[in-house]
């Protein structure tokens, strides 16, 4: 076999002349790690050349440090061309089954296919060779390019820098060491294949290179300077750092171990520290590989993503209402690493053991037996530990909120100096900061399979995969600064870079980071203010109130989370628990209650909040908003039910409580950024939010609580221009218009309510699309109209007869049987249900028959039957919703909880139907009671229980008050009718 004598050189130090034998174990041959190294060292062969050339007349980089950086080009050059040669190499043999139960191979696997396969691309042959994925060719060439231009780059800066850097440690004594070696790929690749370079010098000493200014981390480093002189807060190592304009350096900082129980004590409370810091100047970004443990300091080696706005800033719904404290990265949020069958934590202050996350490997290189397979890898840097043991940040929540108070406090204390024109805030002013538009997973799951298989061949195939990045909702709201951030993205994913976005805190600008970190795409003005001004303004308003409304908020957070005992009802499907004697309906709905109040978060008086785990990933745990479905809404409609149900003030009074930030919020005059900021939705938006109003109003015998649903009300247009962005469609139920519609169907009828009525209905009717044989159907960005209540045509044909109810619009009435229409042309007969264009494991009442036979009896009750159509539809829903159990959820949007109420809700329709739901819930109320319902955080480790009307324990005892004293429970899964509230 033969190998480039220049590669072999860099790795072997072989003699020229002499060519090395490929032992039986290529393990024992180092460079044979970088699968196909052998076909790909023609190409890293000319990019070393390259490189020679153009150092010959700049600065010199010695031969180990050119060495470890063509390993690196090497190494990535096996990454991405490797599953395409796998696939060619296997084409023509299947893999040995016996080859996937070893590690590594054993000596006597036979290596002379792969010696052909090889042989067949060295020497002259090698471009002929790549010529068969001419796409995948063009990649690499132009990463060879890349690599050379990076490197030559680093060299200029490191010669025209090195009289500064040589000013960092006295012992070089006016002189930088000389570079021993180079580590680049440290970061992502952007703007031409540009990563973070760990730079060992002869002496010893690393120092870290990146390719971009380090304005911003300068600023923050005489931030902290500052706070140390302070005095007041916890103090903080100040790495240095030398900005080059259009690079940087930086001091390479070591993790070290922590010394003892008071060491780790003294670094959680520097975490709150930084949390404070990172919730002045809005961070993010903050992970386990940019956190490091050095010793008693928590150090932020990037800092790029400072002055992030919330998606409201960009024009976008923001449904969990600007959480950034929470999602920075220091506190949990949980990931997934399985396709989301679990959920695991990930802090940057420590989340205990880090879960590995599986990447994929060529295995078995240079044999026969060379095949794709899945290797667990750390998914993160280890976080700070005490001994062998990982910490978890939220075992030292004390600490970590006497840090967070101490650090706002002086910098509250200080505000007038650090605003000032020469202060540290405005150090940041013109730092160049980068604009997250999507996370670096994203891009990584569209490019991983783009060049495998045609991908690698064809390049209408390849443009095809990346394109698929620029399916996701929009994040901008101006629709012509979303195109050209979508082209910007297309071109650095066409190189196989991270698209990257950058902008000034003190414009409205960004800008896409291309040709070599150069900002030359402006995407235009993209913020609703410049961030410096929204932080500044921030700064400007906090106070002792604000600190302490926050700090309880974050305890709640950070509480140590209950272990929950095991669940009495079994595991197996179909097997019926026996009723626990002793409990009744009564006594489990007040023990849910009184769980749902245990999980309340009291701030100022009268003020109730609630912190849950959001489905979104990374799922954060924040606060749960003012939404119905999800947020203080929906638990207040909960807790007035039950203080009815009950004849309890006190479950009366903590609505009114779980209501107050809300109204408080519009007694000031916020309802129009409410509209804004959360869109139209009855999930988390404004149509939920004023339902819970609505029925709170009749709950409560408060008419002020409608009055201000109708102020909710007027704000419909502004809800409705709102490009929902991230949560979901502009027309369904739970995000878009026919929400809304929900809402405002709860309300008294009036000039008001009409009007609204009628916008929604315009919007619904413009979002439309019909087909063929005169159905209508509201198509999502790359899909078909969906089936079902919550997301598709059941839902919104619901919306638009409430909508014909209210303003005689016979096009809406005209569009809700048509919806119908379009929605049994995808009834699937054998699974008497109905499809929902998503992978459907279970019938429920956002996807499915339990769902679409509630919208069906409302449209009814409200549209009449034409030729019957509609009961033929709900005989068939209801005999699928009652043959279909749902043993392994119970909550009310995806369990058994929605299941039954749906049945409760039908039993003038379904006569006998009441004993076969409470035999149900009668195996449910010990595990209800206990607080060991299956809800969807039930088996999220360490995540918090949840009080939600939805999700949570809230909507398993609105089931039991639908059971107790149904004229108390509101009719939350489908508003059927007016509530009458004088």
């Amino acid at each position: 076999m033969r190998i480039h004598q220049r590669l072999l050189l860099h790795f072997h130090q072989v003699r020229p002349g002499k060519s090395p034998a490929v032992t039986a174990s290529p393990v024992d041959t180092p460079f044979l790690d970088i699968p196909f190294l052998d076909i790909l060292a023609p190409l890293v062969d000319r990019a070393a050349e390259c490189l020679d050339r153009s150092l010959a007349g700049g600065g010199v980089l010695p031969l180990p440090a050119r060495r470890g950086a063509t390993r690196a080009l090497a190494a990535r050059l096996g990454e991405i061309a490797g599953p395409a040669l796998t696939a060619a190499f296997q084409a023509a043999e299947a893999v040995p089954a016996i080859a996937r139960l070893y590690d590594e191979p054993p000596a006597w696997v036979p290596r002379d296919r792969y010696r052909a396969f090889a042989e067949a691309a060295q020497g002259p042959q090698a471009a002929a060779r790549l010529a068969d994925w001419p796409v995948l060719r063009h990649r690499l060439d132009r990463m060879c390019t890349d690599w050379v231009d990076a490197i030559t780059a680093f060299a200029r800066h490191f010669h025209q820098d090195a009289p500064a850097l040589a000013v960092r440690y006295p012992a070089w004594r006016g002189a930088v060491p000389a570079v021993a070696d180079l580590t680049p790929g440290l970061s992502d690749p952007h703007g031409g294949g540009c990563t973070v370079i760990r730079v060992t010098l002869a002496d010893g000493t690393r120092i870290a290179y990146k390719p971009r200014a380090l304005a911003a981390e300068a600023a923050f480093g005489h931030l902290l300077d500052w706070l140390n002189a302070a005095g007041t807060a916890p103090a903080h190592r100040v790495p240095w750092v030398m900005d080059g304009g259009d690079h940087g350096w930086m001091e390479w900082v070591d993790p070290v171990p922590l010394p003892d129980a008071a060491g780790a004590h003294a670094y959680m409370e520097r975490c709150g520290g930084l949390l404070a810091l990172m919730f002045l100047l809005r961070g993010s970004d903050i992970h386990p590989d940019n956190l490091i443990p050095a010793g008693l300091f928590p150090v932020v080696v990037d800092l790029e993503c400072l002055f992030q706005p919330s998606p409201a800033d960009l024009g976008v719904a923001d449904p969990l209402d600007d959480p950034h404290l929470f999602a920075n990265g220091i506190l949990p949020v949980y990931t997934s690493f399985d396709g989301g069958v679990t959920l695991a934590p990930l802090a940057a202050a420590g989340s205990g053991p880090l879960a590995p996350r599986p990447q994929t490997v060529v295995r078995h290189a240079g044999t026969d037996w060379l095949h794709l397979g899945e290797q667990p890898v750390p998914s993160f840097a280890p976080g700070p530990s005490l001994g062998s043991v990982p910490l978890d940040v939220r075992n030292f929540s004390t600490a970590v909120l006497d840090g967070f108070q101490a650090t706002l406090r002086t910098l509250v204390a200080h505000k007038t100096a650090l605003m000032a024109p020469e202060g540290s805030l405005a150090r940041f002013r013109n730092v160049r900061c980068r604009l997250l538009l999507a996370a670096t997973n994203l891009y990584g799951l569209v490019l991983a399979p783009a060049l495998i298989g045609e991908g690698a061949k064809d390049e209408a195939a390849f443009t095809r995969q990346v394109a698929r990045a620029a399916g996701r909702a929009p994040l901008l709201g101006d629709p012509a600064a979303w195109r050209r951030a979508l082209a910007a993205e297309a071109r650095a994913l066409d190189r196989l870079d991270i698209p990257a976005f950058t902008f000034r805190p003190d414009g409205r600008e960004a800008w896409s980071v291309e040709a070599a970190g150069t900002a030359t795409s402006p995407l235009g003005p993209v913020f609703a203010i410049p961030p410096y001004d929204q932080v500044t303004a921030a700064l400007a308003a906090l106070d002792d109130v604000t600190i302490n409304r926050t700090t309880t908020l974050l305890r709640a957070a950070l509480r140590p989370p209950a272990r929950r005992p095991p669940t009495l009802l079994p595991q197996n499907v179909g097997v019926v628990a026996e009723a626990v004697p002793g409990l009744d309906f009564r006594t489990t709905l007040r023990a849910l209650a009184d769980r749902v109040a245990d999980l309340a978060v009291a701030q100022e008086p009268g003020t109730l909040r609630w912190v849950r785990l959001w489905e979104q990933m990374p799922a954060l745990i924040a606060p749960a908003g003012p939404g119905l479905c999800y947020g203080a809404g929906g638990i207040a409609v909960f807790l007035a039910e039950a203080g009815r149900a009950l004849d309890d003030e006190r479950l009366l009074d903590l609505a009114r409580q779980a209501q107050q930030p809300l109204r408080a919020a519009i007694h000031r005059g916020e309802a129009p950024r409410l509209a804004r900021r959360f869109g139209p939705g009855y999930g988390r938006g404004l149509g939920g939010m004023i339902a819970g109003l609505a029925w709170c109003a009749r709950l409560l015998a408060d008419p002020a609580l409608a009055h201000d649903a109708l102020a909710l009300a007027v704000e419909t247009p502004l809800a409705l221009a709102i490009e929902n962005g991230p949560v979901g469609d502009a027309s369904d139920v739970m995000d878009g218009a026919a929400g809304l519609a929900w809402g405002l169907a709860v309300l008294d009828t009036g000039p008001v309510v009409a009007q609204a009525m009628a916008a929604c209905g315009t919007a619904l009717l413009a979002a439309s699309q019909t087909d063929r044989v005169g159905g209508r159907h509201w198509p999502g960005r790359r899909r078909a109209g969906l089936a079902g209540l919550s997301h598709g045509a059941a839902g919104i044909a619901t919306a638009l007869a409430h909508i014909h109810a209210a303003t005689g619009d016979a096009r809406c009435h005209a569009a809700a049987w048509e919806a119908v229409a379009y929605e049994n042309a995808l009834f699937n007969p054998a699974a008497g249900d109905w499809q929902t264009g998503r992978q459907q494991g279970s019938s429920t009442w956002c996807h499915g028959a339990p769902g679409i036979a509630l919208a069906r009896t409302l449209l009814m009750d409200m549209l009449g039957d034409k030729d019957g159509r509609l009961a033929a539809d709900l005989h068939t829903a209801l005999a699928t919703l009652r043959a279909s159990p749902l043993d392994q959820v119970d909550d009310l949007c995806c369990g058994e909880a929605g299941r039954l109420e749906i049945l409760a809700t039908l039993t003038t329709r379904l006569p006998g139907v009441e004993d076969e739901i409470d035999t149900a819930l009668n195996t449910r109320l010990a595990d209800w009671a206990a607080g060991r319902g299956r809800l969807m955080v039930a088996d999220v480790a360490g995540a918090p229980d949840d009080a939600a009307l939805f999700r949570g324990h809230a909507g398993l005892g609105h089931l039991l008050v639908r059971r107790l004293a149904p004229d108390f429970a509101c009719d939350v899964l489908l508003p059927r009718q007016v509530s009458r509230v004088s």
